[in-house]
Parts: C-alpha cells; sequence; structure tokens
C-alpha cells in the first residue's frame, strides 16, 4: 500500500512539474564531449589524457584549476589541438590577447595551487587533447588503498554534454580486490575486462561533479602518501548524502522532491503531511515496540544480575539487540570466538618468525571435529574455517582478508540475524506482530512486545547497565566464579570484553589462572574479531561498490576539483 502512495504522489508531482516552464542559459563557448583516461601508475600516480570536443566563440584562452591537491603535485602538462602540439610558455599572462595566447599554453600558480592555461586561438571548432600527470592519486589507507579524486567541478565551468571515463592499472582491475563508486553526476560505472569504464547519461551542469572513488583491498600500488583513515571511513565520507546510502523507496521519495521542486512544493508537503499525520498516529496509538534511546531510558539505573536470555543461543535476540544499537558481526564473531575457546573447539598458539629480526605470530588452530547444532553458530564457524589453511590454521590477517573478499557471504548472515530472530521471538510469543489501518483502508503492521518479550528486553539493557557499573560485578562471591565465563561471552554483544575482564582481573585476580579463558585470550579474540569486522565493513556498502549508476550527491573527502572554465 506504501507503494501506491507514492506513485499517486509521483504522479501528482509530474504533473505539476509539467506545468512550469523553464528557462535554459545559453552559453556561448560550449563543450560537446569530455574523455577521460587515466592510467594508474604502480607508484600510485596518475597520468591523465582529457579529450574536449569544443565549440569556442568568446574569451582568450581555456584553463582547468588544480587545487585541494592534498601533497600531489601536477607535472608533465602539454596540450595540442586537433593532434598539433601547442608551445609552452613559462611566464603565462592571463591577460594577454588572444593573439597572443594563441598556439601556447602555460601554467599560472594561485595561493592554493595551480591553473593549466592554454590559448583559445581562433574562433570556431577545437579538439584539445590535454595530457598531465598527478602523483599520489592513490593513497594508502590502514586497511588498504584508495583514490578519491574530483575530475571536474561543474560550477561556472564549460559543461559537457557527454562525458566518458577510462581508468586502467598496472593489473588489472578484480571485481574481488576493487570496490567502485561514481559521485556528481547522472551516469554509469563498470569494472570491464580489468578497467573501469563510465559514462554520462545527461548533460552535465553547474551543480554537478565527477568524482571518482575507487578502493584496492589487495593494495597493488606503492603510493608516497597515506591517509589517516580506513576503508570504510573513506567510503562513508564519499557516501554520505549519495543515494548509494539509500533504498529504492528513499530514490522514489527523492524523485518526487526533485519533481516537485519544479512546481509542486508545497502541494506534494501538503500530501505528505496528511499521510504521515494519519500514519504515525495510528502507529502510535496501536503501543509499538519501545526501542533504541527510549528503551535505555526507560531502564536507566536498573540492573539484572543474570544473563538475560538462556533459552537458546544469543542469536536468538539478535533482533533486540540490534534496536538499542548492541550485538552486530564483530560482536558475535567475537562471542563464539570465546565459547569456542572456552570448549576446546579453537586452540590460540604463538610462533617465532624472522632469522634476525624476531617476531611473534598468533594463529588460532581449528579441532576439525566441531559439531554445532545452532544454524547461525555453524555460519560463524564457517568464516573462520574458510579463512584457515590445510592445517586448519587461521591467523588475523588471513581473517581480514578473507572476510574482505568474501564479505557477501558475511552480509548475508548480517542481514538473516534480525529477521530470524524476530521471527523466533514472535513464534516463541515474545513478540507479536499486529494490522493497523490509517486514511481508511490503508494498512500497516506494528511490531509489539508481550508481557514476557518486555520483560526480556528490559534484562537485556539492564544486564548491560549491571556489567557496566563495575562496583556490582564484585558482589559476586567465589563460588559463582564459573558462571563468570558466560558473562564475558554476554560482554562482546555490548562490545565491552575487554572492559569486563579488565575490572575481573582486579576483583578476582585467580579467575583467569584457574579458568578456561586467560586474559590475553579476551585481547587476542578481540583482535581477531575485530580484523574480521575491519575486512567485512572495509569492502560492504549499500550498492556493494560494484559499479552502476553512479549518484548526483556524495563525493566527500576528494581531492582535486577541475573547476575551470574559459576567461
Amino acid at each position: 500500500m506504501r507503494k501506491n502512495v507514492q506513485k499517486v504522489l509521483i504522479a501528482l508531482a509530474v504533473t505539476l512539474a509539467l506545468s512550469v516552464t523553464f528557462s535554459t542559459r545559453i552559453f556561448a563557448n560550449s563543450m560537446s564531449s569530455l574523455d577521460y583516461s587515466i592510467e594508474l601508475q604502480e607508484d600510485g600516480s596518475g597520468i591523465i589524457t582529457e579529450t574536449r570536443q569544443m565549440y569556442l566563440t568568446e574569451d582568450t584562452e581555456i584553463y582547468i584549476v588544480m587545487e585541494n591537491l592534498g601533497g600531489s603535485e601536477v607535472t608533465d602538462f602539454h596540450v595540442s589541438d586537433f593532434g598539433e602540439p601547442l608551445t609552452y610558455e613559462p611566464n603565462w599572462d592571463i591577460d594577454a590577447s588572444r593573439e597572443e595566447k594563441a598556439g601556447k599554453y602555460g601554467v599560472v600558480e594561485t595561493s592554493n595551487g595551480q591553473e593549466l592555461s592554454w590559448g583559445i586561438g581562433e574562433y570556431g571548432e577545437h579538439e584539445y587533447t590535454v595530457t598531465y600527470t598527478i602523483t599520489d592519486m592513490v593513497r594508502q589507507l590502514e586497511d588498504g588503498q584508495g583514490m578519491n579524486w574530483q575530475l571536474f567541478d561543474g560550477q561556472n565551468n564549460i559543461n559537457p554534454e557527454e562525458v566518458t571515463i577510462t581508468i586502467t592499472g598496472p593489473e588489472p582491475f578484480t571485481t574481488d580486490d576493487t570496490r567502485i563508486w561514481g559521485f556528481g553526476f547522472d551516469g554509469e560505472i563498470y569494472l570491464e575486462d580489468g578497467e573501469l569504464v563510465g559514462w554520462s547519461n545527461a548533460a552535465l551542469s553547474d551543480s554537478h561533479h565527477i568524482t571518482i572513488l575507487m578502493q584496492f583491498l589487495d593494495s597493488p600500488f606503492q603510493p608516497n602518501l597515506s591517509l589517516d583513515q580506513t576503508l570504510s571511513k573513506q567510503q562513508k565520507l564519499a557516501t554520505d548524502e549519495s543515494t548509494y546510502n539509500t533504498d529504492s523507496s528513499d530514490d522514489q521519495t527523492g524523485m518526487i522532491l526533485v519533481i516537485a521542486l519544479g512546481g509542486g512544493v508545497l502541494f506534494v508537503a501538503l500530501i505528505a503531511l496528511v499521510f504521515g499525520g494519519s500514519y504515525s498516529r495510528a502507529v502510535k496509538r496501536a503501543k509499538p515496540l519501545i526501542t533504541g534511546k527510549q528503551r535505555k531510558q526507560m531502564n536507566e539505573d536498573q540492573y539484572h544480575r543474570d544473563v538475560p536470555y538462556r533459552d537458546g543461543p544469543v542469536t536468538d535476540i539478535a533482533y533486540l539487540l540490534k534496536e538499542v544499537g548492541k550485538g552486530g558481526m564483530e560482536g558475535y564473531f567475537n562471542a563464539f570466538m570465546l565459547k569456542w575457546l572456552k570448549e576446546g573447539y579453537v586452540t590460540i598458539s604463538h610462533q617465532e618468525t624472522g632469522r634476525v629480526f624476531k617476531n611473534e605470530k598468533t594463529s588460532i588452530k581449528l579441532d576439525p571435529r566441531e559439531s554445532f547444532t545452532h544454524k547461525f553458530e555453524r555460519r560463524f564457524w564457517k568464516i573462520l574455517a574458510s579463512a584457515a589453511n590445510d592445517d586448519g590454521v587461521v591467523s588475523d590477517s588471513k581473517l581480514k582478508k578473507w572476510a574482505q573478499k568474501n564479505y557477501k557471504k558475511i552480509q548475508a548472515i548480517d542481514t538473516d540475524l534480525p529477521k530470524k530472530s524476530k521471527q523466533m521471538l514472535i513464534d516463541q510469543f515474545y513478540l507479536n506482530e499486529i494490522e493497523v489501518t490509517y486514511l481508511g483502508n490503508m494498512k500497516t503492521k506494528v511490531t509489539k512486545g508481550t508481557e514476557k518479550g518486555e520483560q526480556l528486553f528490559n534484562h537485556i539493557v539492564q544486564f548491560e547497565n549491571y556489567l557496566r557499573d563495575f562496583s556490582l560485578l564484585d558482589e559476586r562471591e567465589a563460588k559463582e566464579v564459573a558462571l563468570w565465563d558466560e558473562l564475558l561471552i554476554w560482554a562482546s554483544l555490548y562490545g565491552i570484553a575487554e572492559q569486563v575482564a579488565e575490572q575481573l582481573k582486579d576483583f578476582h585476580p585467580t579467575y583467569f589462572e584457574e579458568g578456561h579463558i586467560s586474559y590475553a585470550d579476551i585481547y587476542m579474540m578481540h583482535i581477531f574479531s575485530r580484523n574480521m569486522s575491519s575486512g567485512y565493513s572495509s569492502a560492504v556498502n549499500s550498492a556493494s561498490g560494484g559499479g552502476g549508476a553512479t549518484s548526483f550527491g556524495g563525493g566527500g573527502g576528494s581531492f582535486g576539483g577541475g573547476g575551470g572554465g574559459s576567461r
């Protein structure tokens, strides 16, 4: 029904938009096509060739702004027109006449960088081939390498009617090791035959730019510059406010708003207000499950002193944990790692490597005789087993690499966990779903907690309060120390296993000597879990970084600029 509402809104907005007359600004200078050919070198530099098909009727020169380089430099700048090389002018004068600039090119130093300039010469048609090298377009990141570069800025520029892009590397790009995104223009990008290829679907305007983000999981380059970023952080900066972070319904809503801006903003907003208000009131009357900050505020300063759920594996309550921002792939993996360590399914080994400079390498040995009855535990175990070598040994770096290349398998678990958990909680009468009606005959489903479901949810929140209030943890008597293994496993779900272990070491110094899990084990399991999560999060995003349609918005954190025009 929600989709029907959106279709009605789209139809109304289109009708209104068609009644509006748009004025088009006509520029004297024009560019029918712009082609980028970028050859990334092993050192991370890029040799860029721009081919510009232009028709010019005014001004004396064309220029490209090279600022916001972040430490990169522009070298080897050359220009030709219809294949005829222009002559380099070392003292470029932007105030010189068109005749004086004809057949020449030069560089203008600015306070923030440079401008690459060349004379227009005769008015009329031109085919400029502009080549230059930008050092360190690819930067070293904490867990991989990335190129986040704005090639063109449409503001006050001569905007092309068509754009094509080709990017190559020292080795062919593969879908396993390369993630790609495009921002700022209506177009598409793909990996084809080991190259990035892209094109525009519509002419660019002042509000457009061309920004390309490429991430390399296998670190094929040897760049000189680095960024204090992870792959996932770089991706987040670039995809914020982009359509890569929206689902299809959001895309439809966005389309409504864009069309409405042409002539029906107030009308569409009024419709949305009526629909939204009625929907909100209907849901509120049904008293849905309270989640997030409200659930935490309900249980502030309240404590539950025992594990809140014992009727099955911890993944049973994944839906409730997610609704208060807990759990997550790293938390579940860490919890299972500690569980397997306690049960003897995994053991930690330390091996000295290097002949001259000695290093200690830590790895995990898997017991091949595992037999898990719970589905999700088997799926998490398969992550570890798939990353192990033929001897059943896996290192944290190999685990991270596996997670990067096989992120879709982890993503499938991440998606299934809350869905399966919610259904189990409904089947076991912790939750129920009811259907409510609004605006006459429109319906939606509302999730509610039963009496025992409300109690379970409150205990989950209160148990975290208990684990965080370390003074209460000291209430445990010596005879209860055997329960600490279980508490540490649960602490992983809240992301505080290390903090609880630190306090446990003070409260019960003999525990780690007598128990199944040592203090060092807590630290090592955290490293393995963090590396798995880091590899996974660096590879995944809503579009999987596999190309496709570009996004109008986004592109944050990029270098370069590509502004300019004529003057």
